[in-house]
């Protein structure tokens, strides 16, 4: 028997706040584990190649059509595993390194706005005067985050990893929508993470990207040395394996346009990790745009009861 319609939605909700918290939490994890000597694209390998070994283990004791799917998909699960999985996680792991972890999420998250171009230009489906108000919003948040009058609040290199990271993310909205209908997510993420796995280990092997992988002396969060193995642990569980999974079963009750809407705590989430976690304190100005930039991405997402869910 189904669930009632609105435990489903009550279930629903409770597992996209999971989901979300659990992303958001993910920054502050993986800048621990830089701090302490990893490099950005080890601390990526690890975290996409942990989740791979977990849920592709998954997708063996469930069998959800794998194959199938790949017949159907492969060219897009491919392209969303170099993008929307490598792609994501070295962009965002190396703008961390040069700034602070909520700054560099909050940059990934015009990757909306990049969307919303990309339908307006690539398929001709203009968007509506609430979505460029949002488009707009969010512009005028980034160049407060960014405080371009100043030249020196933000590192570019930093700047740049957070501007790709959000291009990257961008496609992760958009080759999920290109995908088969009937592709399972669960499919999607654990090929998509095999991928990411293989692509982040080959740029490694030819020199393209450091992968530094040490056993150092102390991981510190909150003041607290977890060690870099429960680090790395909670990186790939719970930052990666159970907000996938969460993310998933949220979009099955409440559909993906209220699911994408509740992600939004994931910023919220990690700038509050990034303070109590790594004493990582925003300047008042930076935090005024960042308020603007989930804004203007909220604008720019279609209300739910519009959209089929």
């Amino acid at each position: 028997m189904s669930e009632p319609a609105s435990r489903a939605a009550t279930v629903g909700l409770a597992f996209a706040v999971v989901s979300a918290t659990s992303f958001g939490l993910s920054g502050p994890f993986a800048k621990a584990l830089i701090d302490a000597g990893w490099s950005s694209a080890g601390t990526a390998l690890v975290r996409i190649g942990g989740s791979a070994v977990v849920v592709l283990l998954l997708l063996a004791v469930t069998r959800p059509g794998v194959l199938a799917a790949l017949r159907r998909d492969a060219p897009a699960m491919v392209l969303y595993g170099v993008l929307a999985m490598a792609g994501v996680q070295v962009a965002f792991f190396n703008a961390v390194r040069y700034m602070p972890v909520s700054i560099a999420l909050l940059l990934e998250y015009l990757g909306p706005v990049l969307v919303i171009a990309w339908v307006w230009v690539v398929r001709r489906q203009p968007p509506s005067r609430r979505t460029l108000v949002g488009a707009g919003t969010a512009i005028v948040g980034l160049l407060m985050v960014v405080q371009v009058w100043s030249g020196t609040a933000v590192d570019p290199v930093g700047l740049a990893w957070g501007l790709v990271a959000s291009v990257c993310q961008a496609s992760y909205f958009l080759l999920a929508d290109r995908a088969g209908a009937d592709t399972p997510p669960l499919v999607l993420a654990g090929v998509g993470m095999a991928v990411g796995t293989v692509v982040v280990a080959v740029l490694g092997a030819v020199g393209l990207l450091p992968i530094v992988l040490s056993t150092p002396d102390e991981v510190v969060l909150a003041g607290t040395d977890l060690g870099w193995v429960l680090t790395a642990v909670l990186l790939i569980l719970v930052s990666t394996v159970l907000a996938y999974l969460t993310g998933v079963l949220a979009i099955r009750r409440i559909g993906a346009a209220r699911g994408s809407l509740v992600a939004l705590l994931e910023v919220v989430v990690s700038a509050l990790a990034g303070w109590l976690l790594l004493g990582e304190v925003p300047a008042a100005i930076q935090l005024a745009g960042g308020a603007l930039i989930l804004l203007g991405v909220a604008l720019t997402r279609p209300r739910p009861e519009v959209l089929p869910t």
